[in-house]
């Protein structure tokens, strides 16, 4: 996320909600994964204090960051929210800032088996063919041992975890809390 850029945008007003209608599953950390310009600590205060989530890392992401390493600062935290610029992929192509690797959130999600993982994926390149991309995504976690669904709209998010239970109850509550219609979730087919 470039901060300077977007902090403010409507996407962090679906962040803080999604956030604050999961809070009751307990506190949230954020790993921002910072790309372009280096936020000053004030920024990112402002920003992990907007969505009510403490920070895991105010590091830039780039191409030449060892990505192992700058995600192991997230494994010791408990409910989690990943903010890439652009989202999920499954295969690690090759370096990206932008994205966040199938494998790294498989890993992520084992590491924290009794916490959520919430991530901004707006890597869809067209909207029609959006809900069966979700439902591929939700497929792969799925086949190693992940439970998951997304929230589909003009921002898209994946929840996932390791806890079936969890999850469901994840589910439910954010749908009553938020008053969102059961349509906007995804799930893998069964």
């Amino acid at each position: 996320m470039n901060l300077k850029q977007h902090f403010g945008d409507s996407y962090d007003i679906v962040k803080k909600s999604l956030i604050s209608w999961l809070m009751p599953f307990g506190n949230w950390a954020v790993h921002p994964m910072f790309t372009g310009e280096k936020p000053t600590d004030a920024e990112v205060a402002e920003f992990a204090c907007f969505l009510n989530a403490k920070p895991v890392s105010s590091e830039v992401l780039t191409t030449q960051t060892d990505r192992k390493k700058y995600f192991e600062q997230c494994r010791g935290v408990g409910n989690l929210f990943l903010d890439p610029d652009t989202g999920v992929r499954l295969l690690d192509q090759g370096r990206s800032e932008k994205h966040i690797f199938g494998e790294e959130l498989v890993k992520l999600v084992r590491a924290r088996p009794k916490a959520l993982t919430l991530i901004f994926d707006q890597s869809y390149s067209r909207a029609e063919e959006r809900d069966s991309a979700i439902k591929e995504k939700l497929k792969f976690f799925g086949e190693r041992q992940l439970h998951g669904f997304a929230y589909n709209s003009h921002s898209t998010f994946l929840l996932l975890c390791y806890d079936s239970e969890l999850l469901e109850c994840a589910c439910r509550d954010l749908l009553k809390a938020s008053g969102l219609p059961e349509k906007r979730i995804v799930r893998k087919q069964r």
